[in-house]
């Protein structure tokens, strides 16, 4: 009910509108009522008071009057109360990317100002934006030469500088790194940052799928306000997106893909890398969900394999287990035979490398790990799978794509959508048609052939 206060000559109205996000304060609407007309008696002033708080207070529990908060003040309130309780951390470092743009446009509006005009204008504004929004470098020379000369593996000198693996790899192929990066690379070497690294000028734009995922994140949090009735509506609900063309997959074909299973059989291959891609290819499970694996998760007595979680790496939590992206993510498959016979060899190779090395071995129930036990990082086996591929000329893939080829295969033979959905760990059908409509296009294509093909057969006369 709405409280009303005296000012001399007018009327202070207040309305309570529940409490802010995290539930710790309490949110009240305020508004100044004057007598719409002077010598009024004390029965009409008190009506038309009355009139006046009963309107605002509608206005107020409809959402149509709401808190002046900027946008930037209410999207740390999300983080704060709505994305550390329901994202996961990779989800989180994800939304924080995208913020000094948004809030570069849109934090310094008020959140009950913003309408779908402005987020249609945020878009416009994303589009001719440039894919990196901090100032790069390039090497001046022969990064892996210097690295040698100085006695540093690539992995060493990464962990020396305090960057990432990726960050090295990319010096080394001449792309760009952020200048930040740079100048960690060239405070570990001991040199001035603008004797090795020269200021590069990017002039790619961000893609309509980057764009759209801006979108996404700022109507989750237009969304929690309309439930948490900050406002009424969300103004990104119509936005006017940019087209995201259809991405075709690269992935092996067929008979490059018997090449590389015959590659992985080969006796010079290590036992961890052949049963990484053979899960890869005959589970079409996800990078993560590989890593993740336990040796509890593999029952050698049925050859099934249980996917219950996903492994994960940041730099600021280092890493860590969430479970599987949804939970049609957690499933059982039966893997085939030599996958199995792989993966008990891998175990017998774990038992031995741990009885070897005696105290420096990390204990852990993880199929994959390092030389010490510690958990494989999820950049090692791409570097090792590029490698394989440029010996034997085989084309650059990356590691989803044999996801992409088992699904394929499945797709080919047959297999209805829902079981596709099933083994690839969809949370919904849709989602697997979506990403695999050409290749299910192509299935009924061949399915309309097959029926044209008997039905013009010239008919048998009888004799």
């Amino acid at each position: 009910m709405a409280q009303i206060t005296k000012r001399k000559n007018s009327y202070t109205i207040r309305v309570s509108c529940g409490y802010s996000a995290d539930g710790k304060k309490q949110i009240t609407q305020s508004m100044t009522w004057k007598p719409p007309k002077p010598n009024m008696t004390p029965k009409q002033l008190e009506k038309a008071l009355q009139a006046a708080a009963y309107e605002f207070e509608k206005q107020c529990q409809s959402g149509q009057i709401v808190a002046a908060v900027k946008f930037e003040t209410f999207c740390e309130t999300w983080f704060e109360q709505y994305a550390a309780r329901t994202l996961k951390l990779s989800g989180i470092e994800r939304c924080r990317a995208y913020t000094p743009r948004v809030y570069e446009k849109l934090g310094h509006l008020r959140l009950d100002k913003i309408t779908p005009r402005e987020i249609d204008g945020f878009i416009s504004w994303l589009t001719n934006q440039n894919a990196i929004n901090r100032p790069t470098a390039t090497y001046n020379g022969d990064f892996e030469s210097l690295l040698k000369d100085k006695g540093y593996t690539r992995k060493g000198f990464a962990k020396k500088a305090g960057v990432t693996y990726h960050v090295v790899k990319s010096i080394i192929d001449g792309n760009k790194v952020i200048w930040a990066n740079a100048e960690k690379v060239a405070a570990a070497l001991g040199t001035p940052c603008s004797k090795l690294f020269e200021n590069a000028v990017t002039d790619q734009k961000l893609t309509p799928k980057t764009i759209k995922n801006y979108v996404s994140f700022v109507s989750s949090v237009f969304d929690y306000a309309v439930h948490t009735r900050v406002i009424k509506e969300n103004p990104c609900k119509n936005a006017l997106l940019p087209k995201v063309p259809e991405k075709e997959h690269t992935m092996f074909t067929i008979e490059q893909a018997k090449q590389f299973l015959n590659i992985l059989d080969g006796d010079e291959i290590p036992l961890k890398y052949r049963a990484f891609f053979q899960l890869a290819i005959f589970g079409g499970f996800r990078r993560g969900e590989i890593l993740g694996l336990e040796w509890g998760d593999i029952d050698f007595n049925t050859d099934i394999v249980h996917i219950v979680r996903t492994a994960h790496y940041s730099t600021t939590a280092g890493y860590y287990d969430t479970t599987p992206k949804s939970k049609h993510s957690v499933r059982s498959l039966k893997l085939p035979p030599n996958v199995m016979f792989t993966l008990r060899q891998l175990q017998n190779e774990q038992n031995s490398q741990r009885l070897k090395i005696g105290d420096q071995w990390h204990e852990t129930s993880r199929l994959f790990t390092a030389w010490n036990g510690k958990p494989m990082h999820g950049a090692t086996p791409f570097v090792w799978l590029e490698k394989l591929c440029k010996a034997h000329g085989l084309p650059k893939v990356n590691l989803h794509s044999f996801r992409h080829l088992n699904a394929s295969l499945l797709i080919s033979q047959g297999v209805d959508v829902k079981t596709v959905q099933s083994v690839l760990g969809h949370s919904q059908a849709s989602t697997t048609l979506d990403i695999y409509a050409a290749a299910f296009r192509e299935r009924e294509a061949q399915a309309l052939g097959a029926v044209a093909a008997v039905l013009n057969e010239p008919i048998c006369k009888k004799a």
